[in-house]
């Protein structure tokens, strides 16, 4: 049997064993598997110099000075790769949404907008073959500028034109004769003198007759610079005039804008080309 000890020495002992420092916990095995959990590279961590318990349940724990815990030190870097990529992936949604589910408008086969869309894809066509045919035969530097930004410009026209009956959902080809469309007189300012149909797509506004784009094929030299002003200027008269029917007429306000963008250009055109008519 244990000897008597006094009540004092008992708590006294029992108070020492409460503040009792507890040594360091020793670095579990296989340092490799800790340095995957802190992310830290070279040698372990420092461990704490002591935990103390403080007689409540809760411990705190002492670092010797100038060390640190343990950082997962790759976790906000985590963070933000995940808020970049759904960013990313939320701007992609958008767009996709976008480019397959564009507003619904609702365009008539038969209408202004469709078929400005069709006659002056044809309009620009010829403009454009005249455009590099003058390039080829002229030395002029004015008229092959002029001549450059004709055919650029009205290319590039042809393929806006093309993907709104795409849009549409449309035929690129007419169903009827060409310039049907076209329900005022010509230049679409509202006289309502009817507009005569033509019967094909020669006939069209300022269009150059078959004879005439061979004529222009077989010059050379000053006859083709002088053919070839003579026609645009008349060919740019006509689309001028087709132009400012459609942005009369068009139910949409993309197409109105575009002719009246396109009114504006060939007329400028048109004073330009007069100009130089005069000088060669």
């Amino acid at each position: 049997m244990a000897p008597h000890r006094p009540l004092a020495a008992l708590l006294q002992a029992a108070a020492g064993r409460e503040r009792q420092t507890v040594p360091p916990l020793a670095p579990p095995p296989g340092g490799s598997d800790l340095h995957a959990v802190t992310g830290q590279s070279g040698a372990e961590p420092a461990a704490p110099d002591s935990v103390t318990n403080t007689g409540d349940g809760a411990r705190t724990s002492e670092w010797a000075a100038g060390s640190r815990p343990p950082v997962r030190q790759d976790w906000g870097k985590h963070v933000w790769m995940v808020f970049v990529t759904v960013v990313i992936l939320s701007a992609l949604a958008f767009f996709i949404v976008d480019r397959v589910s564009p507003a619904p408008v609702t365009v008539s086969d038969s209408g202004p907008d469709a078929g400005f869309a069709r006659d002056m894809q044809a309009h620009h066509a010829q403009a454009v073959e005249m455009a590099l045919l003058i390039r080829d035969k002229s030395a002029n530097p004015e008229l092959r500028a002029i001549a450059y930004d004709i055919a650029t410009t009205q290319q590039h026209q042809n393929g806006q034109m093309f993907a709104w009956l795409q849009d549409w959902g449309l035929s690129q080809a007419r169903s009827g004769p060409p310039m049907a469309w076209m329900k005022t007189s010509a230049g679409g300012h509202g006289s309502g003198t009817p507009h005569t149909v033509p019967t094909s797509s020669t006939a069209m506004e300022g269009m150059a007759t078959p004879e005439q784009m061979q004529a222009l094929r077989g010059s050379s030299g000053k006859e083709a610079e002088q053919l070839f002003t003579d026609l645009m200027i008349r060919h740019h008269q006509g689309g001028v005039a087709m132009a400012a029917a459609a942005a009369k007429l068009s139910e949409t306000s993309r197409v109105r804008d575009f002719a009246a963008g396109v009114v504006d250009a060939q007329t400028a055109e048109i004073t330009a080309l007069q100009e130089l008519r005069g000088r060669l």
